[in-house]
């Protein structure tokens, strides 16, 4: 009898699986379980706003289903795009393009649009999936790709807030206030907080715009044009090599970066292939004391912002609309006019006011310690999986292969994408998403009978 996988989660990390997975002679019988009724694009790739970009090149952006590099790009060309490979496109069209290949890929999945709720092994040794439709489905194989788990509000929110319906806990929620507001707060200055920051400004063309995080500062650019390699990588490896600090590391990072004819968002690009190794050489103490000082430096110079993007974000600050402000949220409560009162704590003083509006961008949330997913939830509340203690998704080994709470390996229960942080910490991107699911699908396939 043929062999069965079950994928749960219909975003591109699944899609990516399937893809491969379909091209393979010998691989399982495919269940997707996608949550939705179009899958294949989840959050990154289903917005509709043009002016939410790619921040990466298109002739870059990583083909799925195991397609010739560059297929993308081709994809662009067959659409009319003659001139743009080499540009920042809209998210929308990778996701048009991620539909297409599924299209284009061999034997197609069983898709079900419902969500997965609960998993539990059976005494021969596969698993039982229930879904929220009331339907079950048995796997001798089960792959998460669920991406990024359900916002939760920030510390300080209080019910009344989140009950109003000014205070959006999801970024990507579509928002639809009775009246357009006349001022908008957004939490967070990083990507997804700038193209929030953008549909706003162009929504609500009279509204004043507030953006706040730790820092206060917004993404490093990318370079103008396609940079050459840095050519010292395997020096800088051999330096980081012998000491696994943190510390030291942005030490060698930077000097790095000031060596003659060096640019250092060269530096930071060549790390990328050997991050998830470093990663792996430090020990929780290092990690957390990454996660605490040095995590918000790496992400404003490795996940960069186009300059397309960037000048329009800068146009509205010379325009007075956009105001950035290095803070931390304190409080936020319904006020007397039933606006929301907000109260933000800065490095020395502490400041309140009212908005109409306040959008939570803060980043992905991983932490399957205290998330209300109910499939992630029922599997670390069982035991059945372990929560990655320091909140970076689920504990694996680095092949994806999941843990269960006292630390020893499924054999036949794996993750891909965003879950896979605390093992990997390079894993959001296509690229990574893309080879792991090469990988996963190769080892899926030579494991079928």
């Amino acid at each position: 009898m043929q062999r069965r996988c079950l994928i749960i989660g219909g975003g591109a990390a699944g899609a990516a699986l399937v893809a491969q997975l379909a091209r393979k002679p010998g691989a399982p019988a495919i269940d997707w379980v996608v949550g939705a009724p179009v899958p294949g694009r989840g959050i990154a790739y289903a917005t509709d706003d043009a002016s939410h970009l790619l921040n990466v090149r298109a002739a870059a952006m990583s083909s799925i289903g195991g397609a010739a590099p560059g297929d993308f790009s081709e994809y662009l060309r067959g659409r009319g795009f003659d001139n743009i490979a080499a540009d920042f496109v809209p998210r929308a069209l990778y996701g048009d393009y991620v539909q297409h290949a599924l299209a284009q890929a061999g034997h197609a999945p069983t898709v079900h649009a419902a969500q997965a709720t609960a998993l539990r092994a059976l005494p021969d040794n596969r698993f039982e999936i229930t879904l929220d439709d009331g339907g079950t489905l048995a796997a001798d194989e089960v792959v998460l790709a669920i991406g990024a788990l359900p916002a939760r509000p920030l510390p300080g929110v209080s019910a009344a807030a989140l009950a109003s319906g000014a205070y959006a806990i999801d970024a990507w929620h579509e928002l639809a206030p009775s009246q357009a507001p006349g001022h908008v707060l957004v939490v967070g200055t990083a990507l997804s907080a700038i193209d929030v920051l953008l549909t706003a400004a162009q929504r609500w063309p009279q509204a004043q715009l507030t953006a706040i995080s730790r820092h206060g500062r917004w993404p490093r650019l990318h370079a103008p044009g396609v940079l050459a390699p840095y050519e010292d990588i395997d020096a800088l490896l051999a330096r980081m090599d012998a000491r696994a600090d943190v510390a030291y590391w942005l030490r060698c990072l930077r000097e790095a970066a000031q060596e003659p004819g060096a640019e250092w968002r060269a530096v930071i690009d060549a790390l990328r292939a050997t991050t998830p190794r470093l990663w792996q050489s430090l020990d929780a103490q290092q990690r957390r004391r990454f996660l605490r000082h040095l995590k918000p430096l790496w992400d404003i110079v490795r996940h960069r912002v186009p300059q397309e993007t960037a000048a329009k974000i800068e146009s509205l600050q010379g325009s007075g609309r956009l105001h950035v402000s290095a803070a931390r949220l304190d409080e936020v409560d319904v006020g007397a006019t039933r606006a929301l009162r907000v109260r933000l704590r800065h490095a020395h003083a502490r400041q309140e006011f009212e908005t109409d509006l306040a959008i939570q961008a803060t980043g992905l949330d991983l932490d399957a310690r205290a998330t209300s997913h109910p499939l992630v939830r029922q599997l670390v509340d069982d035991g059945l999986v372990g929560a990655d203690p320091l909140g970076l998704g689920l504990s694996a080994s680095p092949d994806g292969r999941l843990l269960r709470a006292d630390g020893n390996v499924w054999p036949n229960l794996h993750a891909t994408g965003t879950l896979l942080c605390g093992a990997l910490w390079e894993t959001s991107a296509m690229r990574e998403i893309g080879a792991q699911a090469a990988a996963l699908a190769e080892r899926l396939s030579s494991t079928n009978p």
